[in-house]
């Protein structure tokens, strides 16, 4: 006689480790996109505004609480984008990095 509850058990932990493999599946894509993203000059400098936009190298602080929290969310934003880097590709950072200093010296 077939219990029922481990059929349900054994389909649920089939269905959790097809979930596993979907999700690293795609973080592996996400990761060779930023790759591809990162290993172009264009790439990078665009990489690069976003995150100096987001005001991730800057302090958030204003004085004023509402556009602190403002700016500490587009911070956020910034330093998801910026861990994301590092995680990936940072060698390709310090690249970045010293294009940005380059072209802010021209």
């Amino acid at each position: 006689m077939t219990d029922i509850h481990n059929l349900e058990g054994q389909d649920e932990e089939e269905i959790r480790a097809s979930q596993h493999e979907k999700a690293k599946e795609l973080k592996g894509r996400a990761d060779k996109d930023l790759e591809s993203v990162m290993s172009t000059e264009s790439g990078r400098r665009f990489i690069w505004e976003m995150l100096a936009d987001a005001g991730v190298f800057q302090s958030s602080f204003t004085g004023d609480n509402n556009a602190t929290n403002f700016k500490e969310g587009q911070r956020n934003a910034g330093l998801r984008i910026f861990s994301r880097v590092m995680e990936v590709c940072p060698d390709m950072y310090l690249v970045m990095a010293k294009e940005a200093k380059e072209d802010e010296q021209q």
